[in-house]
């Protein structure tokens, strides 16, 4: 009966909980503490120091000169003589290559990053590779992508995928074997299903891992497709800021650097991060039982 009626209070004890509490009144120190607001204030520092960079030193280009040149590349308008804008045809290029060197690069990167996990016998034929695809700088990708290709569209594609794999693999292999031994015997010994062990130990498990290795193919691979089309190609964004470069037109040459730090921000915040968050709480939650077996 005791139990009957610590249940029957329970409601009551949830609905004075639910009771909304009196908030004080907002104070600057309770202001500065929100992620937005130092965010806008982190932002607002850095574009005071540029202005200030652009007053004492006249060669670097200020704010409204980057905004003013990217209004004329993106509406098509006249940089003066024959030069025109360009920013649509770039951008989708840049965009479908990167796209297709991740969609290859990243299964490729996870397969070979479980299978090198799992065998010693894996490990020892291709861990040193991968490790050395790892060390190579991105402008190695760029020489050799236009020794390969030429200038084609092959070269940065082939950049971003030799840029994910490895990067994948390596965080993959690691998450593969943190995973606690006992776990696996454990779940043989109560007769868990193949699959479910896959499924919940092995992705689970691997979880942290991979997305670290997401995150940086992701950031790596679009600085390896910058740099491929910077020396390898005649299209894209990063052979439209060397062109700008080549023209000592600088405005143009950082507005376009600037548009590329911001998609690969917008990238991560609006994609990455969500997704990590919502892996994670799935990661957090009980999910391998054994009541059913037994």
């Amino acid at each position: 009966m005791s139990d009957i009626h610590a249940h029957q209070g329970l409601p009551g004890l949830r609905q004075q909980d639910a009771q909304p509490v009196a908030k004080g009144p907002l104070t600057l120190r309770g202001l500065l503490r929100r992620p937005w607001v130092i965010r806008l204030l982190a932002v607002g520092v850095l574009l005071f120091i540029w202005q200030w960079v652009t007053w004492a030193n006249t060669r670097v280009p200020g704010i409204d000169e980057l905004v003013g040149f990217m209004i004329t590349e993106i509406s098509g308008g006249s940089h003066g003589g024959t030069l025109t804008g360009e920013f649509w045809e770039p951008l989708s290029l840049s965009l479908t290559r990167y796209a297709v060197g991740l969609a290859i690069g990243i299964p490729a990167g996870v397969l070979l990053g479980l299978i090198i996990g799992a065998s010693r016998w894996a490990r020892g034929l291709f861990n040193d590779t991968v490790l050395v695809l790892l060390a190579l700088p991105a402008v190695v990708w760029a020489f050799l992508a236009s020794l390969w290709f030429g200038l084609s569209s092959q070269g940065p594609i082939l950049a971003v995928i030799l840029t994910a794999i490895p990067f994948m693999a390596v965080n993959l292999s690691a998450g593969v074997r943190n995973i606690d031994p006992g776990l696996v015997k454990m779940s043989r010994s109560f007769g868990v299903p193949a699959g479910r062990r896959l499924y919940h130990l092995l992705l689970g498990g691997t979880l942290p891992s991979g997305f670290t290795g997401l995150r940086l193919a992701f950031m790596t691979g679009w600085n390896s497709l910058l740099i491929v089309e910077w020396f390898g190609s005649t299209s894209g964004v990063g052979w439209r800021a060397r062109f700008w470069y080549d023209a000592l037109r600088y405005p143009g040459f950082v507005a376009w650097i600037f548009l590329f730090v911001i998609l690969i921000t917008l990238l991560d915040r609006l994609l990455l991060s969500p997704l990590e968050r919502r892996a994670f709480q799935w990661n957090q939650q009980p999910t391998l039982t054994f009541e059913e077996e037994l």
